[in-house]
């Protein structure tokens, strides 16, 4: 299984994806449409091939001669309306995948492994802790579009000779993509952190060298097939540790001013209410500040007990090499 197909490869997770890739020595394809921004791919030597996931004949053709695909599809809302949005989301997830699957039939392909998001798990009031058989309730179009893709793999891959492997990342930072730590990282260079409630509260998320080394690591062993797994570093973080750690990477020491969750959500409301009545619509969602002021863990220690895995890089490992990349691209 040597030959790799990497559908979103020109992503971010999928651009570290395909540099794994090829140091194991396999030789990677990447899918790619007229709109895609090739100029790294092309850099790492690797072949180019068109095709489309709404477009079944031009799949059919990119796939033949693959042994295994990874497919990291996505929807870039910038330019977009939100129904505008929000159809090619729901079309890329849904016809898009059946597609997949339907062009990896006709290939003989056995091997897919698909990267979805804990946002197809979402969240419910008064939970804390998710894990891999958690009920999925998405609440928001990104969400519920890779909540569908899901379903589609679930119902129909193993049924047509496919051993597909679903991971669910959370929050993803790493060099070429800041993520989790853009909001961080900006005030910081201020000197000033604000931080929504005490700072203890801990979140899931990954250095993106992680997310990479348990998508290839799932890829070749055959006891993840038709399986779901949280991928995520191997423990939460409190939100005090991301910035002490980030800080420490920039060597700066900001001032960290704590603001009452309940300060905050009063002024949400209050913006709500004006927006709604000027620009009929609400515009700060009350739920993502409560997301970040409380805990959302989503619990990936099963690829961990069940399959071994070993933790490539620890958090202040995935924040200085995500630092060094992003001071060498200012100074670029």
């Amino acid at each position: 299984m040597n030959n790799v197909l990497v559908v979103g490869g020109s992503g971010f997770i999928g651009s570290h994806l395909v540099e794994r890739l090829i140091a194991k020595g396999y030789k990677v394809f990447v899918l790619f449409r007229n709109n895609s921004d090739t100029k790294f791919l092309k850099s790492l030597g690797v072949e180019l091939r068109f095709g489309d996931l709404l477009d079944l004949d031009s799949l059919k053709a990119a796939l033949s001669g693959v042994d295994m695909v990874f497919c990291l599809v996505n929807v870039k809302p910038i330019g977009k309306s939100l129904q505008e949005y929000e159809k090619e989301l729901y079309a890329l997830h849904s016809q898009g995948t059946h597609n997949l699957l339907e062009a990896c039939r006709i290939n003989k392909i056995k091997r897919l492994v698909y990267l979805s998001s804990v946002a197809a798990i979402g969240y419910r009031k008064g939970v804390s802790v998710y894990n891999e058989v958690s009920v999925e309730s998405p609440v928001d179009p990104y969400g519920k579009a890779k909540f569908e893709a899901e379903k589609i793999i679930r119902s129909n891959a193993s049924v047509m000779g496919i051993d597909a492997t679903i991971l669910q990342p959370p929050g993803v930072f790493g060099e070429r993509g800041l993520g989790a730590l853009t909001k961080i990282i900006y005030f910081i260079e201020r000197g000033l952190v604000p931080i929504v409630g005490s700072g203890r509260n801990r979140q899931s998320l990954t250095y993106v060298g992680n997310v990479v080394s348990q998508a290839i690591f799932v890829a070749e062993n055959k006891d993840s097939a038709d399986k779901t797994y949280i991928t995520t570093d191997d423990r939460p973080y409190a939100v005090n540790e991301l910035v002490n750690a980030t800080s420490q990477d920039m060597k700066q020491k900001p001032v960290k001013i704590y603001i009452p969750v309940w300060l905050i959500l009063f002024c949400v409301s209050i913006v709500n209410f004006l927006t709604k009545i000027f620009l009929r619509k609400e515009f700060i969602n009350k739920e993502s500040i409560i997301a970040i002021a409380t805990e959302r863990i989503f619990d990936g220690s099963r690829i961990f007990k069940e399959l071994g895995y070993a933790q490539e890089y620890g958090l202040a490992a995935g924040t200085a090499r995500t630092i060094k990349w992003y001071k060498g691209s200012k100074n670029a």
